[in-house]
């Protein structure tokens, strides 16, 4: 399971509180490994107990106390393990109930599909939206967070950062042309069916 390691991955750059990590994961990783705020604390939790991270409190006088998260040596080193422990398949199984659905297509209809189609594409372009502006968040973020760090640092991690919207936003891009030609052909099926009843 990744998700511990997004989580400590996370806390390389900087000692933060589970919420701040959970802002961070949501504009960062949760493109590649989705989790909500909670399963972020849960394993916080569990990461704590296994000697991966340390917490202490944060006294605040006009605000509730702060907990700060910090990533030990030895969770250092498990992250580093799991690093370079690269997967032996890349592709990750598939679970996509848009697609379950469209292969029994013909059970729905032509009209209904365009619509979800369009619906689909609308999603598609709200996501691209999301991705240009979250990676500026990140990177301001992660500015703040490695206060202590040069530029040409952050500017390293930025290149990294550049690959994973890349793809997203290639991908995607793939997905909204792939939806507008087959709401093309589902509206020729259409006209054909139309011709043919008249």
């Amino acid at each position: 399971m990744s998700l511990p390691y997004a989580v400590l991955g996370i806390l390389t750059y900087s000692p933060m509180t589970g919420y701040n990590l959970g802002k961070i994961f949501n504009k960062s990783v949760n493109y590649s490994w989705t989790a909500s705020l909670s399963q972020i604390y849960r394993e916080l939790g569990i990461l704590e107990k296994k000697g991966y991270v340390l917490s202490d409190i944060q006294q605040q006088d006009d605000k509730p106390n702060k907990k700060i998260y910090h990533i030990t040596n030895d969770g250092k080193r498990a992250f580093d393990e799991w690093l370079t422990d690269f997967p032996e398949f890349f592709s990750a199984p598939k679970r996509d109930e848009f697609t379950l659905r469209l292969f029994f297509g013909s059970k729905v209809g032509a009209v209904e599909l365009i619509k979800q189609f369009k619906r689909f594409i609308e999603e598609r372009q709200n996501f691209k939206q999301m991705m240009v502006e979250g990676k500026k968040t990140l990177t301001e973020m992660i500015k703040n967070a490695k206060k202590n760090e040069t530029e040409l640092s952050i500017q390293q991690d930025e290149i990294f950062w550049h690959f994973i919207v890349k793809r997203a936003l290639m991908t995607n891009q793939m997905l909204i042309q792939w939806a507008k030609e087959c709401i093309t052909e589902l509206e020729a099926m259409l006209s054909q069916e139309k011709q043919r009843s008249e």
